[in-house]
């Protein structure tokens, strides 16, 4: 388990980025985070996964202070996905998503990582394109080929049903809706083998259909936190969001149906 204790982030000369979070990231569990604009949702991401200096609050992996994790270990157990990535060079397919195995075997793939490569391709569905230039794709194919990425970086512990954990930002921004449900079904049957998800994600229907916890952010801080039942109410959405919605069981899955409310 990853737990994430009272976290804040300041920048030098602005108010706090983000104060006092705490969130714990559970193997075999897709936990979505949603909010406005600017609540600090793919800042909390990105200071989880280390890219931010805390203020003050602590992280601890598998009960490890973060600051005392061995680097490539972790790059073994954990991959980010990020809301933009980007590539100058005409890298193939294929290759960009070798650069996930190379915790495990540096730039040098051997043929076990030849086949992990194309088996997470093939997860998302960019098998048939493996020798098309990255940068000839449209940009939700490219997302897929991060995640393929991502897939191959955490493979080993996969396979091996050991926990592990994929950070997601955004990922279904450029994705068709058949793509992005294909995509969280493989994020759910990831969970079934003891990957912890952490996706920040703006489709409330889509949190609420697929998320096993839902942290929802505001102004920086948790708004409120729980299973999709308890966090998808009209009241809470209303003030999370500022904005008035309707909500009605999913007629096929009994989830909560989120419909916004329109401007008259």
């Amino acid at each position: 388990m990853i737990e994430v204790k009272n976290i804040s982030l300041q920048v030098a000369g602005k108010k706090d980025i983000l104060k006092n979070v705490s969130i714990n990231i559970t193997p075999g569990q897709l936990t979505a985070v949603i909010g406005k604009n600017g609540a600090g949702k793919s800042t909390l991401l990105k200071t989880i996964c280390g890219e931010s200096r805390l203020s003050s609050g602590a992280i601890f992996i598998e009960g490890v202070h973060s600051s005392e994790f061995d680097s490539q270990n972790l790059a073994k157990r954990r991959a980010v996905v990020s809301q933009k990535s980007t590539l100058d060079f005409a890298f193939k397919v294929r290759e960009v998503v070798s650069l996930g195995r190379a915790p495990h075997s540096g730039f040098f793939n051997s043929k076990n990582d030849d086949e992990i490569v194309t088996l997470c391709l093939q997860k998302v569905d960019m098998d048939t394109m493996s020798d098309r230039s990255y940068i000839t794709l449209s940009g939700g194919e490219q997302q897929r080929v991060h995640m393929a990425r991502a897939l191959a970086q955490i493979w080993n512990a996969v396979e091996d049903n050991f926990p592990c954990y994929l950070f997601l930002d955004e990922p279904l921004a450029s994705l068709d809706v058949a793509n992005q449900h294909e995509i969280l079904h493989l994020l759910k049957q990831l969970c079934k083998k003891n990957v912890g998800v952490f996706i920040v994600i703006h489709d409330l229907n889509l949190a609420a259909q697929y998320a096993d916890y839902v942290h929802i952010m505001k102004k920086g801080t948790t708004f409120v936190e729980g299973t999709p039942v308890e966090v998808f109410t009209e009241e809470t959405i209303h003030k999370a969001f500022d904005h008035p919605v309707r909500i009605v069981p999913h007629p096929k899955t009994n989830c909560p149906l989120i419909v916004a409310e329109a401007y008259t």
